[in-house]
């Protein structure tokens, strides 16, 4: 175990064996006590130590272990205040001892996804760079650790909004836990499957979602780990919106509802009841929609940093559905304010669609739908609103009597609801 932690620490610190062994033993020999194959002095080994800066004392690896690993399950369960205080008055004191390479990488990896998630002060670029640190000794990661590498890091490029570089990772992570030699629990599988199920959403693919969604759901059921159990639900809830499954949605997003406010838990009662009001605005049911949407609306205000951005649009979309026009520019204003000058994204997409649709500019509209959101959409694989907004282009072409371009942007639409079924 010593001889891993000095080639560890060696390597963290830019040493070539020659460089750490100069003076104090052969290159061979060095080379030797890495790999556990020689059976060193304890002169040399102090030696080797004292040059690297580390103790060779070793502490408990058990316990560190199990403490690392209720950790990491507060971050599973969503206690970040319990996790952010125990990694503050528990973690982080003992951590200072701990010379254990696993033990360490370990930490840099729940800490990556500790800080990556922070419900109030996340800080994803910060927890990217320690993956990309984490990844130069992804070879040498035992299986478990490796797939808490590829989970966190598919978590940092879903909120990138790569969504399908995350797939990719989470389908490896997927391979190693079927392996069964990860030691992960099955607890941690239904985490997976929920993530996978959660990707496949983002990327509009109805099969996929519901069935990673209910192999989680099987496993949070079985351990009473409702509050996992309902965002299944709102994703099950989400795919079957997609298909025109109505009833069947709002089965699910009650479902779900039902948890979350039995838990009291208000994020996830604002992403119900938004999408309560997305299903209802389908079938055209304003005034509900918009009771919903506003109550979305109430109970994200109620948790930090909340994420209204997306119900705002759609609560300017349905008052334009609605003809209530001097409604829909209020919120479409609202929405504008928000985003600003940021870098264009999927709202920023919908809210300049939007502003076009109010204000009845259809040359305008026409120019941002094909030269920039339709193009946009397909490039991120979010294959929903390809369809929408190629049927909506290829519908002004039609009124235009432009039939050759109307065709065209049809059959755009239904080859990406292929995508989508």
């Amino acid at each position: 175990m010593v001889g891993q932690r000095i080639r560890y620490y060696r390597k963290t610190k830019g040493l070539t064996q020659e460089e750490l062994a100069q003076g104090i033993c052969s290159v061979s020999y060095l080379s030797k006590i890495e790999k556990g194959d020689a059976k060193s002095s304890e002169e040399v080994i102090n030696l080797l130590c004292d040059r690297l800066g580390i103790s060779p004392e070793e502490m408990d690896d058990n316990q560190v272990l199990g403490m690392l690993n209720e950790w990491y399950l507060q971050m599973v369960n969503r206690n970040f205040d319990k996790a952010e205080t125990f990694l503050y008055e528990t973690v982080q004191p003992k951590m200072k001892n701990v010379m254990e390479p696993d033990l360490i990488l370990r930490y840099e990896l729940f800490l990556s996804r500790f800080h990556m998630v922070h419900h109030i002060h996340p800080d994803l670029e910060g927890s990217f760079n320690r993956l990309k640190k984490a990844e130069s000794f992804f070879a040498e990661m035992t299986p478990d650790l490796k797939f808490y590498y590829l989970n966190f890091l598919s978590l940092y490029y879903n909120i990138k909004r790569e969504y399908k570089k995350a797939l990719d990772l989470l389908i490896d992570a997927e391979v190693l836990y079927n392996t069964k030699t990860t030691g992960i629990t099955q607890s941690e599988g239904a985490v997976l499957f929920y993530h996978l199920a959660l990707t496949y959403n983002y990327l509009c693919r109805v099969t996929s979602v519901n069935q990673y969604a209910f192999k989680a759901i099987n496993i949070f059921d079985k351990e009473y780990n409702y509050s996992r159990s309902a965002d299944c639900q709102i994703l099950l809830g989400t795919s079957n919106r997609r298909v025109g499954n109505y009833d069947q949605a709002n089965y699910h997003l009650k479902q779900a509802l039902k948890y979350s406010t039995a838990f009291n838990d208000h994020f996830t009662n604002g992403v119900i009841y938004h999408n309560l009001g997305y299903v209802a605005s389908c079938q055209s049911l304003h005034r509900e929609a918009l009771e919903y949407f506003h109550k979305s609306i109430e109970a994200k205000q109620k948790v930090p940093n909340n994420e209204s951005i997306s119900t705002i649009m759609l609560i300017a979309r349905e008052y334009f559905l609605a003809n209530d026009k001097n409604n829909a520019k209020i919120w479409l204003n609202k929405g504008l304010n928000i985003i600003g000058k940021n870098a264009p994204d999927d709202q920023y997409y919908h809210f300049m669609i939007l502003e076009q649709r109010i204000d009845g500019n259809i040359e305008k509209l026409e120019e941002i739908l094909s030269k920039a959101a339709i193009p946009y959409f397909e490039k991120v694989n979010i294959w929903e609103y390809v369809a929408e907004f190629s049927e909506m282009l290829a519908d002004i072409y039609f009124d235009q009597s432009l039939y050759k371009k109307s065709s065209q942007y049809y059959r755009r639409a239904n080859n990406a609801l292929k995508n989508i079924f």
